[in-house]
């Protein structure tokens, strides 16, 4: 007998208007951002209460944070970044920081990194949601950070269709890696090892050392289109991919073997692009994108003779 993989689809939950791009862990539940303007709370147990925490007129937003203090951090399509706080929206602020659209936000502790479109890496204060320095990287678009498993240095995909390594401490380049081309849209780190994993256009999972080894893994033609988000479940035992090819993937992160694909027909999964997801816990993946939902996944197993 062998042990055969589910990701069994059990909920659903609608109600915004336009392509979702980002989801965020919340304290007793989640957030989704999306491009109506709107960032929603969902309780985890309900899945029909869906509160709308924020809204910004005429706003699109491609990626979403949380802060320490209950704030939120989210980045919009005309390069603004809006920090705001539902339960005293008096301190809610648009920053005009980048020239072209937002796609990335990460925050550090006390520090908050924004990635733009105009290939410029920002970092703020979380507290005083003020720049502190910004660093040009590319003439190409930034479209993904990831922090390093000790916390000193931050990979930055971008639409070169290279990896950059920036360290946090000085904003200073420390390399940068030929990747995905023509652009890489999602980077990880192996949890707990200093291996990149990326993905992009080109529908490929690609492998690097931050040494920059050439003792990786093989590229796996993972999809049949763009890979728009990836995410290690917190046991670092998978890896889950989200592709403009509809489907969901779930990788064995030892083997990289494929063990699962989530799709419309036979798992009832989206009928258009998947632009993000998020592990809430190591049994349970959200998933959402261009079809306006959010689906909830329940991972298993099951023994076959």
């Amino acid at each position: 007998m062998f042990v055969n993989l589910m990701l069994e689809r059990v909920s659903e939950r609608s109600g915004h208007r336009a392509a979702i791009y980002d989801l965020k862990p919340a304290e007793d539940g989640f957030y989704s951002a999306a491009a109506d303007g709107f960032i929603v709370h969902w309780h985890r147990d309900d899945v029909d209460f869906g509160r709308v925490v924020a809204k910004v007129n005429g706003g699109k937003f491609f990626c979403l944070e949380t802060l320490e203090d209950g704030g939120l951090v989210a980045g919009a399509v005309d390069g603004g970044v809006h920090w705001l706080y539902p339960e005293n929206e008096e301190r809610n602020k648009h920053v005009a920081a980048h020239t072209k659209g937002v796609y990335s936000v990460l925050r550090v502790g006390a520090e908050v990194f924004t990635a733009g479109g105009d290939g410029v890496l920002i970092r703020w204060n979380a507290k005083t949601g003020r720049t502190v320095e910004s660093l040009p990287l590319s003439g190409n678009s930034l479209r993904s950070l990831a922090l390093h498993p000790d916390g000193t240095s931050i990979a930055v995909g971008a639409s070169d269709g290279r990896v950059y390594l920036v360290n946090r401490e000085d904003m200073s380049l420390v390399g940068s890696h030929a990747a995905n081309e023509p652009s890489v849209f999602c980077v990880a780190f192996l949890p707990g090892f200093p291996r990149v994993v990326s993905g992009g256009r080109d529908a490929h999972l690609r492998f690097f050392d931050v040494a920059f080894s050439k003792n990786t893994p093989a590229p796996i033609s993972a999809h049949l289109s763009t890979i728009n988000k990836m995410a290690f479940d917190p046991t670092g035992r998978y890896l889950a991919t989200a592709s403009r090819d509809k489907t969901i993937k779930l990788w064995d992160a030892k083997s990289w073997k494929l063990l699962k694909v989530c799709e419309v027909v036979r798992d009832r999964g989206h009928v258009n692009s998947v632009n993000t997801l998020l592990w809430l816990d190591e049994n349970t993946l959200l998933t959402a994108g261009d079809d306006r939902r959010v689906l909830e996944w329940k991972l298993g197993s099951r023994g076959i003779k």
